[in-house]
């Protein structure tokens, strides 16, 4: 996107004027007409009129000048980031063919009358599968199994589901046909009430799934009414994509679905015998896809070429997201009769005037082809073909969205535009993440001498870091650890794009996306050396609980002080704008309760803090691991807020 000059002209006539005025008593006292009639005024608004040119203009042309510059460089503003999400379609009745629920399927948030909705496309078609129950299966340590199927296929069999004197790591597995990855999978369990000794509503089992290369994955249970399979009732799976057949168990080659006992929790109840079961039978409910916030817009017409050098169009929506495979430009010749697909580049520089290539603005949504530029000896060259006058210029499709607004919460789209035979409703069980809002002219401005100094090439760690930042809007700080030499890889540390006045973050809010990662990852990859590669990794957080007792002054109102005082914590402890700077909390820096003492003794109202002590924890709502005078983090650690604790007390 082209870059915003700023208005420089903070000083205004009347402020010139003023200034001036009050300068007249201290050196020349004699003068006591300030009237507007007097002409000693007149000639200071004569000469605050041409003070307010000069200034104007002494501010403006170096900053105008400066960003100018930036875009020579090839630095523009980063165009915002989609957030992505997974939706959960739900539907009206198990279905006895395959349903697919196509790519581009939009699915919205309620729209208000204060809000627009905003508006999901699914990534690619989902298909829900018919499956039948092929194989059932019983293992006491995972490595033997015996076959329970002959027990399902008899009118009155029933077989027990683990030993009789249940153990960990005893399972029932579940042979499955069709392909079910994305799949919410129901089980209907028909049981008898023998399993006793667990808590119906907290039985020790975790159900997985069999993925291949990555093993037995969790699959997540969305229902489960068997009470610890006692009781006829359903268990209903969100099976993960990675979902695959194998030849497990040595001679049988389908999906598999387990149930298998687990060690249980402090104080959680434990099988004292085995649940039997009697029948199961299998069918599918629905199943969940990825979606990216956007709307997709195919064969967009964008206009007539004039044969003209340089030409540019201007699509009829913007932002645009990055573009996939088969979005790209068209031009038609001769009324349909021949169509041409273009490619889309960074620039111009290595395009010749035979190659077919445009250029992209995703912020502006401009679509720009090839200049012809002037050369030195006085010749033209023309980087870059041009569509022939009279040309249909045409995009197939592209999607267009993005932003922090798309970061919205669990359970609030569930809005179909478009109606779908036998889907009854949709849903995120998890919110969005990842949108970010278009890069700001400072940061920019901020990261621009380091752009210049590596020329696009990472040397250093600061070249790292800058071009991690330069690669995606979806991060907000990045550190380089170093490189591991054993591999020749550069490790880099990055927060994601979250809202910044949040004060209490998840270990889920601060995760990065894996697309973001992967984008990263390339950018840097392009330039670093040939004989390094760089991965991206999430810092390692830890998230600090202070708990302190202050004294406050006579006449203080107690509560107000409180207040302060934990915004000041929830502050200083912060991963985007914490720390001595507040520029976020440094990697790597160490927390002690000594320096916190001054930052509180400092806050208005405060007589002084009596005790402060630190509590860590690994995530937000995770028990504390201990109280410590210090934390210690590792060199990719950073610090974030807990629920801070503070007793305010009145001062004699």
């Amino acid at each position: 996107m082209a870059l915003p000059t700023p208005n420089l002209d903070d000083r205004s006539f009347q402020s010139i004027v003023d200034e001036a005025k009050s300068l007249i008593p201290r050196y020349c006292p004699e003068w006591t007409d300030h009237n507007l009639s007097d002409p000693g005024i007149t000639l200071i608004e004569l000469f605050a009129w041409m003070t307010e040119l000069t200034l104007y203009r002494l501010n403006q042309v170096p900053e105008k000048n400066y960003i100018k510059f930036l875009e020579l460089l090839g630095i523009n503003l980063l165009p915002p980031r989609a957030a992505n999400v997974e939706l959960t379609f739900r539907l009206s009745a198990p279905q006895s063919q395959k349903l697919t629920i196509p790519k581009g399927t939009e699915v919205a948030t309620v729209r208000t009358e204060r809000e627009e909705s905003v508006v999901f496309t699914t990534d690619k078609d989902l298909v829900i599968d018919v499956p039948t129950l092929v194989e059932c299966l019983a293992t006491s340590e995972g490595k033997t199994f015996e076959s329970r199927m002959t027990s399902l296929e008899l009118p009155e069999g029933e077989f027990l589901a683990f030993d009789p004197r249940p153990r960990p790591d005893n399972a029932l597995l579940f042979g499955l046909g069709g392909d079910l990855g994305g799949n919410t999978l129901a089980l209907s369990i028909d049981c008898l009430i023998e399993g006793i000794g667990v808590s119906p509503e907290n039985p020790p089992l975790a159900w997985e799934a069999w993925c291949g290369e990555k093993g037995w994955m969790p699959a997540e249970v969305l229902k489960d009414t068997t009470g610890g399979l006692n009781l006829n009732g359903v268990v209903e799976l969100i099976l993960p994509e990675e979902l695959s057949g194998s030849e497990f168990a040595e001679k049988y080659a389908h999906c598999w679905v387990r149930c298998r006992v687990i060690e249980p929790a402090p104080n959680q109840p434990f099988y004292e015998s085995s649940p039997r079961i009697k029948g199961v039978r299998v069918y599918c409910v629905g199943g969940t896809v990825s979606a990216t916030q956007a709307t997709e817009v195919r064969g967009e017409v964008l206009g007539i070429s004039d044969g003209k050098p340089g030409q540019s169009f201007q699509l009829r929506n913007n932002p645009l997201l990055a573009r996939r495979p088969g979005e790209t430009i068209e031009v038609i010749y001769e009324e349909g009769k021949r169509v041409e697909t273009w490619e889309e580049v960074g620039d111009f520089s290595n395009s010749g005037p035979e190659d077919k290539h445009f250029v992209c603005d995703s912020a502006q949504g401009v679509v720009r082809f090839g200049p012809a530029i002037r050369e030195q000896d006085g010749t033209v060259r023309q980087y870059g073909a041009i569509p022939p006058k009279g040309a249909q210029v045409r995009f197939t499709s592209y999607r267009c969205g993005g932003g922090a607004g798309g970061n919205v919460a669990a359970g609030t789209l569930t809005v179909l535009k478009s109606s779908i035979p036998y889907v009854a409703g949709v849903t995120n069980r998890k919110p969005a993440k990842g949108g970010a809002d278009l890069e700001n002219l400072e940061r920019a401005k901020l990261l621009a001498p380091k752009f210049l100094r590596a020329r696009n090439r990472a040397v250093t760690a600061e070249d790292f870091e800058a071009f991690a930042l330069r690669a995606t809007s979806g991060i907000a700080r990045a550190k380089c650890l170093g490189t591991i030499e054993s591999e020749n890889l550069i490790t880099i540390c990055a927060v994601p794009s979250i809202d910044g006045s949040k004060e209490l973050f998840n270990k889920g809010d601060l995760l990065l996306h894996q697309e973001v990662k992967k984008e990263i990852e390339e950018y840097l990859n392009d330039r670093c050396l040939l004989t390094l590669s760089t991965s991206v990794q999430d810092a390692e957080y830890i998230w600090v609980t202070v708990e302190t007792e202050v004294l406050v002054k006579q006449g203080w109102n107690l509560d107000r002080i409180k207040e302060e005082v934990e915004r000041v914590l929830y502050r200083y402890i912060h991963p985007l704008k914490g720390g001595p700077s507040g520029e976020g909390w440094p990697f790597g820096r160490d927390l002690t309760s000594f320096e916190l003492y001054p930052l509180l003794q400092r806050v208005e109202g405060v007589e002084s803090v009596s005790k402060i002590n630190l509590w860590t924890h690994r995530d937000l709502e995770e028990k504390p691991d201990g109280k410590a005078d210090r934390v210690k983090i590792s060199k990719g650690g950073l610090l974030c807020s807990g629920h801070h604790r503070v007793t305010v007390l009145q001062g004699i």
